[in-house]
């Protein structure tokens, strides 16, 4: 059992053997500088493990954000079907660990508990991002006014 992921904050409160199983349903991909991982639009299909390398988050051809080792994206994708609402594209060499959705419904099958606290880890995460959003909406502007 290896300790690729041990490093991911989503998965923080899985054991290390709840993290090994859920490391053999997960495929490797590898992407070189400037590969473009999915496209806004597409159907969300897969969450991706950045292993090593960065993803560059753009949206409107605008890099928004860069997500490097440790970090995830797609978390969603596992517990709702939508459209993806940016594009993701290899700021360097990029390693990812992917659990699609067809190998998450297999582990929902065969492991039960441990698809249901990667759901909750999931949905806990989203909900902390959440608040964040509105805790940041509510905080006084520091914008001088002239």
């Amino acid at each position: 059992m290896t300790a690729l992921l041990d490093g991911f904050p989503l998965l923080s409160e899985l054991t290390t053997e709840e993290r090994g199983s859920l490391e053999a349903c997960l495929e490797t991909r590898e992407l070189d500088a400037g590969s473009v991982l999915f496209h806004g639009g597409e159907e969300t299909d897969a969450l991706y493990f950045v292993v090593d390398g960065a993803l560059a988050i753009k949206s409107e051809g605008q890099t928004v954000s860069e997500l490097g080792v440790g970090e995830v994206i797609g978390a969603l994708s596992l517990v709702c079907v939508g459209r993806r609402e940016c594009e993701a594209t290899a700021a360097a060499p990029t390693k990812l660990l992917s659990l699609t959705r067809e190998s998450y419904v297999r582990l929902r099958e065969d492991l039960p508990a441990l698809a249901l606290r990667l759901q909750e880890a999931i949905l806990r995460s989203f909900s902390m991002l959440v608040r964040g959003v509105i805790a940041d909406s509510r905080a006084p502007s520091t914008g001088a006014v002239s």
